[in-house]
């Protein structure tokens, strides 16, 4: 640029940058009825503040990305036991071998599975790590940023009895599971079934099937048991092999060989 066409309000302040060899231009514009003047970045300079704010710009998003996956981590409710766990860590013995290569492979391809809304129900006897295969999903979730959220089935819906909890809470539990980008329901049937409790389960799981959401599924009932249970409209939506992959269990209770 040529210092005879800079505009008026724009100065050479007789300085070069030893690096870039620019002069350093300024401009001085009064402010509050004083004169400040403000010097502009040479090339060498300009480079550095876009680095800086390329930069500041990585962490902030860093910070942000952190503080949701924290909130997400609070509200998800993940049992302390299972907080940490990975699948990775699960316990393979006979009778699980399947059921760990489903759940592997459900996980390497979980972001096309939560996207087409896709689901696991883990059925088998008590003691098999259903709850720990269950939580190993919601962890990939979480760490992925999804809202995920755990619900035991029994306590969430004695939670939902009249007696038990006000409207604007039931309102809230129920939408939480409603929406949840991935939902792990654990223990199903474990509950003492009744029209209402099928009625509560009916509203959560159709909420879910109609919006397309994964749900993840433990209980240790199959076929009709379950369907006794859960009632004919849920078990339904549960053995829609286009929406749920029903893993079975066979292995013997861990507590019971420790013991």
């Amino acid at each position: 640029m040529d210092l005879k066409d800079l505009p008026k309000s724009v100065f050479d302040t007789g300085e070069i940058c030893p690096t870039c060899g620019e002069h350093i231009l300024a401009a001085k514009i009064i402010m509050g009825g004083k004169a400040v003047v403000f010097k502009k970045p040479c090339s060498c300079q300009n480079k550095e503040i876009l680095k800086e704010n390329a930069e500041k710009a990585e962490r902030d998003k860093a910070m942000r990305i952190e503080i949701n996956r924290r909130i997400c981590y609070e509200s998800a409710q993940v049992p302390e036991t299972f907080a940490d766990v990975t699948l990775s860590g699960y316990r393979r013995v006979p009778g699980t071998e399947e059921a760990f290569e489903i759940v592997k492979g459900y996980l390497l391809n979980r972001k096309e599975n939560f996207r087409a809304g896709k689901g696991l129900l883990l059925s088998g006897p008590c003691g098999t790590g259903k709850t720990h295969l269950g939580c190993a999903i919601l962890n990939c979730a979480l760490n992925d940023g999804y809202r995920a959220i755990y619900q035991n089935v029994p306590e969430m819906l004695d939670i939902l009895q009249p007696e038990h909890a006000d409207g604007e809470e039931q309102g809230e539990l129920i939408a939480a599971a409603c929406h949840a980008g991935v939902l792990l329901l654990d223990d199903l049937g474990a509950e003492k079934a009744s029209e209402w409790t099928q009625k509560q389960l009916t509203i959560i799981i159709d909420a879910r099937y109609r919006g397309n959401r994964p749900t993840i599924i433990t209980t240790n009932l199959a076929g009709k048991s379950l369907a006794d249970s859960c009632g004919a409209r849920v078990y339904s939506r549960l053995m829609d092999e286009s929406k749920i992959t029903v893993v079975t269990l066979t292995a013997e209770d861990y507590r019971r060989q420790k013991a």
